[in-house]
């Protein structure tokens, strides 16, 4: 079934927007490739376009610059969890539970992931 033509607009004009905030974000990258939580937002945007690989990098980088950043654990966590890499995702649930942000750790512990 087609969608109807107002969610079609609206479709096109979220991933119009996603796809300009992800020009910004690079944009803003390549003056400060050293920002942790840039690479964490820019992964947030490539997650909504659904590029899962894309993502994981920006992630990676992001906890290689921020091992701290606890957002950014839960995220790449969420994405293994995705790809049904356990080991991985619990991994990152604790080490965003040690930084302060246990969301992920709860998650899969109330549904039995281990």
């Amino acid at each position: 079934m087609d969608k109807p033509f107002f969610r079609q607009v609206a479709d096109e004009m979220l991933d119009g927007d996603t796809a300009r905030q992800v020009a910004d974000k690079e944009a803003e990258l390549s003056i400060r490739p050293d920002w942790a939580e840039g690479h964490f937002h820019l992964a947030q945007l490539l997650r909504v376009q659904h590029k899962r690989d894309a993502a994981k990098l920006e992630l990676l980088r992001a906890l290689e610059l921020k091992p701290s950043l606890a957002d950014a654990h839960v995220a790449l966590g969420e994405i293994y969890l995705a790809e049904d890499d356990l080991p991985r995702a619990r991994e990152h649930a604790d080490l965003a539970a040690g930084f302060g942000n246990p969301r992920l750790q709860e998650q899969m512990n109330r549904h039995g992931a281990e």
